[in-house]
């Protein structure tokens, strides 16, 4: 699996340049190394100060790269070039869902739209009215999307249509920008909102069984990340106000809370819980919140989403540099910067990188352990 995963890495190259020669690390040396890069936004259509946030998604066997970009156009990358590509009528905020043979994408104009992953053919395409920010989560015939509304819709997998809607208003105060993936696990889809709420659905109707407020009062309260691993009772909420928090999937009754200011984003790996937020990125017991090792990112500097591989964690800063972070230990392991920067995060499988920068340009990156 690793050797296939470094040769995929060099998999998709537009330029006539080789990849760079791998060879053993040395102590402190960086984890990866830049394979090879493919310019997918021409510069000539960059806007002023470029954003790319959502991550590559590669299928089960690791051939074909489906990547959405801000311009509005997924492509489908395959041996090297577009296989085929499909634009909708709005930004891509967030990376599609891939599921079987179809291709799940949410878009800025609102619409939730299925493609045949190998020919980008539309099999249809629901306009739910509110702008769409995350990647689309499917269970039991259904998917479930966010929107910046604070509305998470669920439709059905086969027609498109939607068939409930739950919102909550924001609060009058101030909030952040973006907003948390709906989570499905023991029969129950999760989502967190801007006024500082998680909140517990129901998947057949989307009536709330519970509600539980994490943030307290005042300005950005947003809950902005969750995850909800299937073998574990908890629910893990990054809350900006309150830090990270777990609780009972079942009751939202609180487990532990580890206090992190601004925190954005949060990640369960095996036996640590990694959160980033202001200034910082966290590895925390699974257990107990208890905080394992904290490294600085800066003053106001926050992270993207995270991703695990090798005993590595890889994230990027915002409009920064990508960064390899031990998992074990917290000990940088190099960063790399393509000028522009990246806003979102990396797609990471054994042996393997990818990721878009702000200008456009997908990178593929070999791991070194």
């Amino acid at each position: 699996m690793l050797a296939a995963a470094a040769v995929l890495a060099f998999a998709f190259a537009p330029l006539s340049h080789g990849p760079l020669p791998r060879r053993a690390p040395g102590h402190g040396e960086q984890a990866f190394f830049v394979g090879d890069m493919a310019r997918l936004v021409s510069q000539q259509e960059l806007p002023f100060q470029p954003r790319e946030t959502a991550a590559p998604v590669l299928d089960d066997a690791g051939s074909r790269l489906y990547v959405g970009t801000n311009d509005g156009w997924v492509r489908c990358r395959l041996r090297g070039r577009n296989a085929w590509s499909w634009r909708a009528g709005g930004s891509i905020l967030a990376a599609p869902l891939l599921d079987r043979d179809t291709l799940y994408v949410a878009a800025a104009d609102g619409k939730l739209t299925a493609l045949n992953r190998i020919t980008g053919e539309v099999r249809w395409s629901s306009d739910l009215h509110e702008e769409l920010t995350t990647t689309p989560t499917l269970s039991g015939g259904r998917v479930y999307v966010m929107s910046s509304e604070e509305s998470v819709t669920g439709v059905e997998v086969e027609t498109g249509k939607s068939v409930w809607k739950f919102h909550r208003d924001p609060p009058a105060g101030f909030t952040i920008r973006g907003n948390a993936r709906p989570r499905v696990s023991h029969g129950t889809v999760f989502a967190g909102f801007a006024d500082g709420s998680l909140v517990a659905l129901g998947p057949a109707d989307g009536v709330a069984r519970w509600v539980r407020a994490l943030s307290g009062t005042g300005d950005y309260l947003d809950v902005d990340d969750l995850q909800a691993p299937d073998e574990d009772p908890n629910v893990y909420a990054a809350s900006s106000k309150a830090g990270v928090v777990a609780l009972d999937a079942a009751t939202g009754n609180p487990v532990w809370t580890a206090t992190l200011p601004g925190a954005n984003h949060v990640l369960v790996d095996g036996p640590r819980v990694y959160a980033s937020g202001k200034g910082a990125l966290v590895a925390l017991g699974r257990s107990n919140g208890k905080l394992l090792w904290k490294l600085s990112l800066g003053n106001d500097r926050y992270a993207t989403s995270a991703a695990v591989s090798g005993g590595l964690v890889l994230v990027a800063l915002e409009r920064g540099p990508l960064m390899a972070v031990d998992a074990v230990t917290g000990r940088s392991r190099g960063a790399f910067d393509p000028g522009s920067g990246f806003s979102g995060g990396p797609l990471a499988i054994p042996g393997a990188a990818f990721i878009v920068s702000n200008a456009g340009v997908l990178f593929s990156l070999g791991l070194l352990p």
